[in-house]
């Protein structure tokens, strides 16, 4: 007789309960096993992201603290920025300079005579134009049958164009071709030729109204020149823009000096990271009766902590005198872990000794900025105490994923398996039910007979 697939059907009982409980009983061990090692994993893969996440943030503060030149950086400070604005590089030095604008430079101009022409469309022969500025040149191919507003458009759609633009203006005595050119200096007065006397009437025959011209200033009483309106090193690793002449007697000031702000802007965001890194790693690393963190206890983040706060704390190898470490100048840790910064101890360290300041974080090898990165570089990256671990728990993960695989099979055999069995004693019940039926109705009938006898 074939297996009953609806389980109990033969015999009345609730076979399809008791496979279930017998299913459930064989599964929730394992399942409770699979399931809390699975959280586990995942649960400390995302703790280590984290931590991760927030050294990677730190790791980058340090990156405007880890070298002596980030110190060295200048500021240059117009009075008048209508006239004058400047940078400078970590070469610059300091000084203050009074700066008289004399002259700007200019490009050049040129017009074809008034009269010349009666109407944009007319035609003026055939050639090749040739446009020079300087050192700079572009050359232009006119047709016979081009018009005024042809070769305008020819020569500003030019692909190898110097900065020339042509332009057409409707004088009283018909129109007017006009050349401005973007090259300035002295020596960068736009000249036209060609090849073709019948272009002469826009080229060679064109007046010049305006000559190129430098710019033209006073540093301190020296006459500088340049070709343009910027100037590059006229005042030693200074580059710097004017924009107007000033009056006579009324130069702007130039000051050049030491970037304490930029200075004190990054020791903030380091400050910022060290407490965001410290907040993350209070949150991970977190004990008690109603909150654990997902990384309490755990080793990798102890020594973590303890190797960063100490060298938070410590005195910097090599150096000597009142201002040797962190705490010296300002930036000390309150009673919650984070760094606090006491700003009238930074500015006047700043003001007074701006090289122990830089000493304290970039001195090679063993500032302080240089020891965080060197020990952030033990955590994160490849080949790092964080990647090993990830990649340890991605493993687990991997054969908890295979266990899983193979606890589901082997409950579905056994599942499987009960089925069998039990669809064999429902049938072999049913086929006892029916018998007992059977003889029950056959005894029946017997009595009934001798009853009637």
């Amino acid at each position: 007789m074939g297996l009953i697939t609806s389980a109990g059907v033969g015999s009345g009982i609730d076979i399809e309960r008791i496979i279930e409980v017998l299913v459930d009983a064989e599964r929730a061990p394992k399942e409770a096993s699979l399931l809390r090692n699975e959280r586990r994993v995942e649960s400390t893969l995302s703790a280590l992201g984290q931590l991760s996440s927030a050294l990677t943030t730190l790791n980058e503060a340090m990156d405007s603290l880890n070298s002596l030149d980030d110190f060295r950086l200048r500021s240059a400070v117009s009075s008048d920025e209508e006239y004058l604005t400047a940078t400078t590089n970590d070469e610059t030095a300091s000084g203050s300079f009074s700066i008289d604008v004399g002259t700007l430079a200019q490009g050049s101009r040129l017009e074809s005579v008034g009269g010349t022409f009666t109407d944009v469309t007319d035609t003026v022969g055939s050639g090749i134009l040739t446009f020079t500025a300087g050192t700079e040149t572009f050359d232009v191919t006119v047709g016979a049958s081009d018009s005024l507003e042809t070769i305008r458009d020819n020569i500003n759609s030019a692909s190898d164009n110097i900065g020339v633009n042509a332009n057409i203006i409707n004088g009283a005595t018909g129109p007017v071709l006009v050349f401005t050119s973007s090259v300035t200096g002295d020596t960068n007065t736009l000249v036209v030729t060609n090849d073709n006397a019948s272009l002469d009437s826009i080229s060679t025959g064109m007046n010049t109204i305006q000559t190129a011209n430098s710019a033209s200033i006073m540093i301190d009483g020296i006459t500088v020149t340049s070709d343009s309106n910027t100037f590059t090193d006229a005042i030693q690793d200074v580059t710097f823009t004017v924009y107007q002449e000033t009056e006579v007697g009324s130069p702007v000031t130039l000051d050049i000096e030491i970037d304490k702000e930029g200075v004190k802007t990054a020791i903030n965001t380091f400050i910022d990271a060290v407490n965001t890194f410290q907040t993350t790693a209070q949150q991970l690393g977190q004990s008690g009766e109603d909150v654990s963190g997902e990384l309490a206890g755990d080793v990798t983040l102890r020594l973590l902590s303890q190797q960063l706060v100490t060298t938070l704390q410590d005195s910097v190898t090599g150096l000597t005198g009142d201002f040797n470490s962190l705490n010296s100048i300002g930036i000390i840790f309150d009673e919650f872990g984070k760094l606090t910064l006491e700003e009238d101890t930074l500015d006047s360290v700043l003001d007074t000794n701006f090289d122990a300041v830089s000493n304290i974080f970039a001195t090679d090898t063993e500032g302080v900025s240089i020891k965080i990165q060197d020990l952030v570089d033990n955590y994160i990256g490849s080949g790092s105490i964080i990647d090993i671990r990830e990649n340890s728990l991605n493993e687990q993960k991997r054969r908890l994923e295979n266990d899983r695989l193979n606890f589901d099979y082997r409950i579905s055999q056994i599942e499987t398996q009960l089925r069998a069995k039990f669809g064999a004693m429902d049938a072999l019940v049913a086929q006892f039910n029916n018998t007992s039926n059977f003889l029950t109705q056959q005894l029946a009938t017997l009595a009934g007979s001798n009853r009637e006898s």
